[in-house]
């Protein structure tokens, strides 16, 4: 059996943790999180679960749209989408970065009959990450609910539009320990081996798995289209290549049982998006190395945080705005699927031979 999503710490629970290669598999959850599904686009690194990836990586080709060019149309792909349908568009709105410039551009494209059919699924923290933004542009203008509610909207007829894949365009969350551990001048320094088997070493400690982590990743590192010069560009290529169908696959995992049923593949072609995960935006990114941080961490996104500021002329948001994450408060405490399989089956649970991988890299 192939799986499109698994449940990592059903994985690499200490239950199975007595096989070599599932201990060392494991190790990767302790050094990134165990929300994170490995599934290679690359075809580089062989994992001990049985999986499918949905998501090649594309072909390198130049691209000379701007990145808020490429917001534009989608928004715009979205609406008619829409308006053809004629169902409703629910946009999860975090108060982050990804979220909001989501919801920007959607305002931005949208004529006054798209508007009425938005509905924004946001919660308490939603409002305290960005108050000036609700304020301003949601309270008394656009259609509010629940983002608890998800699960049932899930498997709906309206068209769900999320704020996934930015953070696998623009880099990694993982900088923001780097620059804890070694400071902000990680961000644009070479990369550096010891660094990094140091750093992967104190994640898991475990000195082997620190220079086996070093080796898997520079093969992975290897496979890129583009140069791999700095540690920013070395982590953001390991969740471009490792995480794409990872945050694609997470919130289906959470649909109720009512409507789990209507998640199927054309489901998913026809009302399940996530905005950024058009080709167009990775050929943008992997085009457009140096525009992804600068050289603090409040500079990450500074690309989509000066598309906000043009429309809010927030400036505190766009000089101060940090990466926060939005889903902890989502999912946390909810019931969820551990394996979604290649036929669009949704399991409670498996027998850990029936997805087992025994031909893999971590032997």
């Amino acid at each position: 059996m192939r799986l499109l999503y698994y449940n990592p710490g059903i994985v690499a629970h200490e239950r199975n943790r007595n096989r070599a290669d599932i201990d060392r598999f494991g190790k990767f959850f302790q050094i990134f999180n165990s929300s994170v599904v490995i599934v290679d686009r690359t075809n580089s690194i062989k994992i001990p679960v049985q999986v499918k990836s949905l998501f090649p990586m594309p072909a390198l080709q130049p691209i000379n749209k701007t990145f808020e060019e490429i917001c534009n149309q989608r928004a715009r792909d979205l609406l008619k989408r829409s308006d053809d349908l004629k169902a409703p568009i629910y946009v999860f709105w975090s108060g982050g970065i990804d979220s909001t410039l989501l919801l920007v551009t959607f305002l931005k494209n949208s004529t006054d009959e798209q508007v009425r059919r938005i509905t924004v699924l946001m919660s308490e923290e939603s409002i305290s990450e960005n108050p000036t933004f609700y304020k301003e542009h949601i309270l008394g203008k656009l259609h509010m609910d629940s983002s608890l509610n998800f699960p049932h909207v899930l498997g709906g007829s309206g068209i769900i539009v999320g704020g996934e894949h930015n953070d696998q365009l623009f880099g990694s969350d993982m900088m923001g320990q780097l620059i804890v551990r070694f400071g902000p001048n990680i961000i644009n320094e070479r990369r550096n081996s010891d660094k990094l088997i140091l750093f992967f070493t104190e994640k898991t400690n475990d000195p082997r798995a620190g220079r086996f982590y070093l080796e898997l990743f520079d093969r992975l590192a290897a496979r890129s289209p583009v140069a791999i010069e700095t540690h920013h560009d070395y982590f953001w290529w390991i969740n471009f290549s490792l995480k794409w169908q990872s945050v694609f696959m997470r919130m289906l995992a959470y649909t109720s049982e009512r409507t789990v049923a209507n998640i199927t593949a054309d489901y998913i072609t026809t009302n399940y998006f996530h905005f950024y995960g058009k080709e167009d935006f990775q050929l943008w990114s992997m085009n457009n190395m140096d525009k992804k941080i600068k050289d603090t961490w409040n500079t990450y996104k500074w690309v989509c945080k000066d598309i906000i500021y043009d429309y809010t002329r927030d400036a505190d948001y766009r000089d101060n705005k940090t990466k926060r994450g939005s889903l902890f408060h989502l999912l946390t405490q909810r019931s969820r699927y551990e394996f979604i399989d290649e036929s669009m089956q949704f399991h409670r649970g498996l027998d850990f031979t029936e997805y087992y991988n025994p031909d893999n890299d971590f032997i």
